[in-house]
């Protein structure tokens, strides 16, 4: 027995050691022409690339996204088990006209337009425009003029710091020496002189990127192929692809990403109205509701990524605008037990051997150097509350409720919140059992 454990160990170690020294080996990679996408995704822009192994580019209907031809080396990545573009070593422009087919016939010739992205919230915003021509150049001039308006600002934030440190030293030293002298003051005379700290200024809460050159294609639902012809007047070796162009089957629905406060960076969402939201014990929940549109699950994924996998039988929500101009009610019944408002939230590591993080309310005053984690309404569940039904909402401004945002909340005891685990693995242990069920009776 333990010989046969030894060689089990043995076998292991060499399988791992194979693993680890193919890992370590440089990548084979090959000159291929890709295209380089920035595609709408329904609420923003997103860029990804389409290798030789991708037939098929996805767009959504009656938007404009933007493609370019590129010749790149590409390699795979066996951890995350796609292809990868080497941009940095090789991206040479492909020079021609995109033309696009249907059904084999040629509707549109396209050259290449200049454009860039603008994001009105800042990078990290939640919305990108697409800017064409003269417009690109217009906003990235006005994002380079805010900039270096900017930088001027700090550059006199920097002298007014050191001025302020020079007065609060003089005004520290003067203090001392007048209750050394017996002079005796209110702390209201004290908050009177003292030098006034200079804040630091905003940077420019919109960005806009350095415009490109790209086709601009925008185009109804449909089936088409696309194809690059060089200025001689031949199609491009491996430019042929077919595009699929897609849009919505419903829209206006209300989905909610929800962020579990102890643990923040695994998040949920809830995008079904009949589905159930489970909270096990004293919780905090907090929670962003988005409007959002349900789309074909194989057309979307490729479209975010022509590599990510998907089923076109199946569909799904895609988060839109956040709604932000509403506040949540935590019902029981027709009792409305909470109204939570949408608030800034700031997350902070602890420092220490311990692992860790605290969730506090954002303070502009207090964290100038500081910008909020994330927004959100923040629901907290006492572990007296009953176990019974409950329910989240969204009450309009004017009144009412926000269409789709009603869901029900379920409170489990902790001790027994170890049995949804043993739910969801019941459908797995019955499928097993299937399995091993057939395979006896197959078996000769």
């Amino acid at each position: 027995m333990r010989k046969i454990m030894v060689f089990w160990g043995v076998f292991f170690c060499f399988l791992l050691y194979l693993q680890t020294t193919s890992m370590a080996q440089a990548p084979m990679m090959s000159e291929q022409l890709v295209y380089s996408l920035n595609v709408y995704n329904g609420k923003g822009y997103g860029g990804a690339f389409n290798p030789q192994t991708e037939n098929t580019i996805y767009f959504i209907a009656n938007k404009d996204s933007a493609i370019s031809a590129r010749t790149t080396l590409v390699y795979f990545w066996p951890i995350t088990a796609k292809f990868m573009a080497g941009w940095q070593t090789l991206n040479e422009e492909v020079v021609g006209t995109l033309e696009i087919l249907k059904e084999g016939k040629l509707i549109k010739s396209l050259k290449k337009q200049d454009n860039s992205l603008y994001y009105p919230e800042g990078y990290w915003g939640e919305i990108s425009l697409l800017c064409i021509d003269e417009d690109a150049h217009t906003y990235y001039e006005k994002y380079k003029e805010a900039t270096e308006e900017y930088y001027q600002k700090i550059s006199e934030f920097y002298k007014a710091r050191i001025e302020y440190r020079k007065k609060m030293d003089e005004f520290l030293e003067e203090i001392k020496k007048r209750r050394e002298a017996g002079e005796e003051f209110t702390s209201e005379e004290i908050e009177k002189s003292i030098p006034k700290e200079p804040k630091p200024p905003e940077g420019p809460k919109f960005y806009t990127t350095e415009p490109r050159k790209d086709y601009v294609i925008d185009l109804p639902v449909g089936s088409y192929q696309i194809r690059i012809r060089a200025e001689d007047g031949t199609i491009i070796q491996d430019s042929q692809k077919n595009l699929v162009v897609f849009t919505s089957r419903r829209t206006g629905g209300t989905g909610y990403e929800i962020i579990p406060g102890n643990r923040w960076t695994m998040k949920e969402s809830c995008d079904d109205p009949a589905r159930i939201i489970y909270a096990a014990g004293k919780n905090t929940l907090y929670f962003n509701p988005f409007t959002q549109d349900e789309y074909n699950e194989l057309y979307y994924n490729k479209l975010e990524d022509p590599q990510n996998p998907g089923r076109v039988e199946r569909w799904r929500w895609v988060h839109i605008t956040p709604i932000k101009d509403v506040t949540l009610l935590f019902l029981k019944g027709e009792e409305v037990l909470q109204r939570v408002k949408r608030l800034p939230y700031y997350v902070k590591q602890i420092p220490g051997p311990t692992l860790g993080y605290n969730i506090t309310e954002y303070d502009k005053e207090k964290q100038p150097y500081e910008r909020p984690t994330f927004e959100g309404y923040k629901l907290d569940l006492s572990s007296t509350l009953e176990r019974t039904g409950y329910q989240i909402n969204l009450e309009k401004k004017e009144g009412g409720f926000f269409k789709g945002g009603k869901r029900e909340v379920r409170l489990v005891r902790k001790e027994n919140s170890r049995l949804l685990y043993a739910l969801s693995i019941f459908p797995l242990v019955i499928g097993v059992v299937i399995f091993l069920k057939r395979r006896r009776r197959l078996a000769p």
